[in-house]
């Protein structure tokens, strides 16, 4: 079986629908446009499941007539090309006979007209050139008659001569598809690990492109993607606090299989169950500390401790100090690629050349650059198709001055200097990036458990929230250094470790929950509470339902999605392009 047998049957059975249909759209032509992407998106999205206002066109597949020698599969001799009419510079009826048993070699000066006839034979039957230009067959602009350009190729199917009349811009009669024009423009290599040139034979580099497609098709879903993946994390439903609820439990369950009538269900809240919370809080409200509270407030105080040991750690002076010195190094980083810049530029027209707002402009102009003017091609790209490329900013040649100043920029943007800074940047970045956040002390809460733990302790409640005033006031002033601007004058507050008695009055009210836990009543009073905190928290459920559908959906959306990148993997294909070269290329030798 020949390669391209095996292509048509690897997609015919081993292929999803798809692919075959991407396959035969990589064989009929050399760059897919967007609209190409889309369509074979959508049947990718289509198969997974997304669901379309109109389903997409149903795909096409790869078959033998997009394949050079797919054709009848009948014996084929090409006999002669004849009558051959206003083709380059070609006499009128020009032909060309070929030997039936041996090897027919055209020779001649240049302008004989060898060319003219390889020309008609690249449009009649099939070829590896792939650019649109040179496919083209010209007519003979100096002549003086007119019409279509046409020819006559005979060829033998083994019962006789049959005359195939040829057209420029028609469609090629299959049984031409035997015929495969390989010359110089051509001719594609296949280099293997041993650097040893070999010649693909055509079609052998489909699945080459159908792997460089998968690769693209990835990167549009992982985009498409995102958005979901980024809304999903926002959906998030704001519980008063962390408890053991079946409000909670559901809402930690919630995926892309829930129902709708799951969700109703765990979002019931009636009026009588908002009476009944009125009820429980004035049970509540009547009797003493329970243990839960105790235990919760002990829980509280131990998440409190790790959030306060966070900020000792990033806030103290000497971490003051280091941003200091970070910042200022990526200061004079930029400071130096500044001095550099106002030298190396001293002679151009405008200011600011190598500045913050200019560094913007030239990394935006590459991203555009790279990304849609000129796709994979080293930036700045100064020459095009052997003339000047458009600047991408201004979109005019440039020309001398213009592509000399363009590599100066990037040889700038790129040096030590610039790229120090940039490096320095970086760490300043990251550093604001990772300073601790206010969490425990920040919450809603935190007047109602301060209170709580002044009636248990004034000392230590007093240092908590002297504590939290400094941390407020030191973390802003990280937040001024990372970020450059002015710092005021003043001492910073002090921040008095407050975690040893934190940690002390946390395990002697653990003690107590565990005292009162033996008592009859306090088992009667963590009954109430509870209840109460069931439907407080059914209550916020109920609220977020439509957020609960809302993420429900985006999360069966992103399961699609992932379906959709399991169809785009490349590994199988990777596999068969392989297989397929070991078992079909031909050694050329060196």
């Amino acid at each position: 079986m020949g390669a391209i047998e095996d292509i048509l049957l690897w997609s015919a059975t081993k292929l999803a629908p798809w692919r075959q249909d991407a396959l035969r759209r990589l064989a009929n032509s050399p760059v897919l446009t967007a609209n190409d992407h889309q369509e074979i998106l959508n049947l990718i999205k289509h198969k997974v499941g997304f669901t379309f206002t109109a389903a997409p066109a149903a795909p096409v597949a790869l078959n033998k007539t997009h394949l050079t020698g797919a054709g009848s599969g009948q014996p084929l001799q090409l006999k002669s090309i004849r009558k051959v009419t206003n083709v380059n510079r070609l006499v009128p009826s020009a032909n060309l006979t070929f030997e039936p048993a041996g090897l027919t070699v055209a020779y001649g000066k240049n302008g004989s007209g060898k060319s003219g006839f390889v020309r008609i034979f690249r449009t009649a039957c099939r070829t590896r050139i792939e650019n649109a230009a040179k496919l083209k067959v010209l007519a003979d602009v100096y002549g003086s008659s007119g019409g279509p350009q046409t020819a006559e190729i005979v060829i033998d199917l083994g019962a006789g001569d049959v005359p195939i009349t040829w057209t420029a811009g028609a469609a090629a009669q299959e049984d031409l598809l035997q015929v495969a024009v390989f010359d110089t423009s051509a001719a594609q290599l296949y280099v293997d690990s041993g650097n040893h040139i070999q010649f693909l034979p055509f079609g052998l580099a489909l699945p080459h492109k159908l792997n460089e497609l998968c690769l693209v098709l990835k990167e549009h879903l992982d985009a498409e993607r995102k958005p979901v993946t980024d809304q999903i994390n926002l959906l998030t439903v704001a519980f008063a606090q962390a408890r053991d609820t079946k409000a909670q439990a559901f809402n930690n369950t919630v995926g892309a299989k829930t129902t709708d009538e799951q969700i109703a269900k765990a979002t019931i809240f009636s009026a009588d169950d908002e009476k009944r919370l009125g009820e429980l809080s004035t049970l509540l409200a009547a009797s003493v500390a329970s243990a839960a509270d105790i235990t919760a407030l002990a829980a509280w105080i131990k998440t409190l401790i790790a959030e306060f040991e966070g900020f000792e750690g990033a806030l103290m002076d000497a971490k003051l100090d280091h941003y200091r010195s970070i910042h200022k190094s990526a200061r004079e980083a930029r400071k130096a690629a500044g001095f550099q810049a106002a030298e190396l530029f001293a002679s151009d027209p405008l200011p600011g050349i190598g500045g913050e707002t200019w560094r913007r402009l030239w990394l935006a102009a590459r991203e555009y650059s790279i990304s849609d003017a000129y796709p994979d091609a080293e930036y700045p790209v100064l020459v095009e198709a052997a003339q000047p490329a458009s600047c991408v900013l201004c979109q005019q040649p440039l020309l001398g001055e213009a592509s000399e100043r363009m590599t100066r920029f990037e040889t700038f943007v790129t040096g030590a200097l610039a790229t120090e800074a940039n490096s320095a940047e970086l760490v300043v970045e990251k550093t604001f990036t990772d300073l601790p956040q206010l969490t425990v002390m920040a919450a809603k809460d935190w007047a109602t458990r301060l209170d709580q733990l002044r009636k248990r302790n004034d000392n230590v409640a007093t240092a908590v929230a002297l504590f939290k005033s400094g941390v407020e006031q030191r973390r802003e002033v990280a937040v001024t250094i990372l970020t450059g601007k002015q710092e005021t004058s003043g001492s910073q507050s002090l921040l008095a470790s407050t975690v040893a008695s934190l940690t002390e009055l946390g395990a002697a009210l653990l003690k107590e929950a565990e005292a009162l836990a033996q008592s009859g009543e306090i088992e009667q009073r963590q009954k109430i509470v509870a209840e109460q905190n069931e439907r407080l928290d059914r209550k916020v459920l109920s609220a977020a339902k439509d957020r609960l559908i809302k993420r429900r959906n985006l999360l069966q959306d992103d399961g699609r999605f992932a379906a959709a990148l399991t169809e785009v993997n490349t590994k199988g294909i990777t596999h068969k392009a392989n297989e397929l070269i070991d078992l079909h290329l031909t050694n050329g030798g060196v």
